[in-house]
């Protein structure tokens, strides 16, 4: 789990890098997004949350033991960009046998497709004004 902990947060860093690192006054506008994930009517711990805009920096976050997540752009939870966003959640396991190998193969928990930009069905649309609270239930 640490293993990918740190790939997601590789990619998203290498990301916010392409995007740009501009300082506070010259920030898009940003609301607050937070929700739940649930997975076969179950909270969904531990999952990468991702909102993917059709253009500016992605927002992200994680689940907590109840499957709810507060989204991140430039400072922690400060929000999603508004407008239309692709949605993708993802959340692996280790195969390993042992803690400290660190060459185990990585296994979905759930289906993979939710963690494809292209495949995940997922969406939602943030607004500049009001409430941004969404709710995802995967299925198997």
């Amino acid at each position: 789990m640490a293993r990918f902990l740190f790939i997601h947060h590789f990619i998203v860093g290498i990301a916010i890098l392409l995007v740009g690192c501009g300082s506070g006054a010259d920030r898009p506008q940003i609301a607050k997004a937070e929700g739940t994930v649930t997975f076969e009517n179950q909270p969904l711990a531990e999952a990468s949350v991702s909102f993917i805009p059709e253009s500016g920096r992605p927002a992200s976050g994680f689940t907590d033991a109840n499957g709810h997540f507060v989204l991140r752009t430039f400072d922690i939870e400060d929000g999603a960009l508004p407008g239309p966003h692709t949605v993708i959640i993802s959340k692996v396991a280790s195969t390993a046998k042992k803690e400290a190998d660190i060459y185990a193969k990585q296994k979905s928990v759930i289906p993979e497709k939710y963690g494809d930009l292209k495949k995940s069905g997922l969406s939602a649309t943030v607004n500049a004004d009001g409430e941004n609270k969404f709710a995802f239930d995967l299925k198997k």
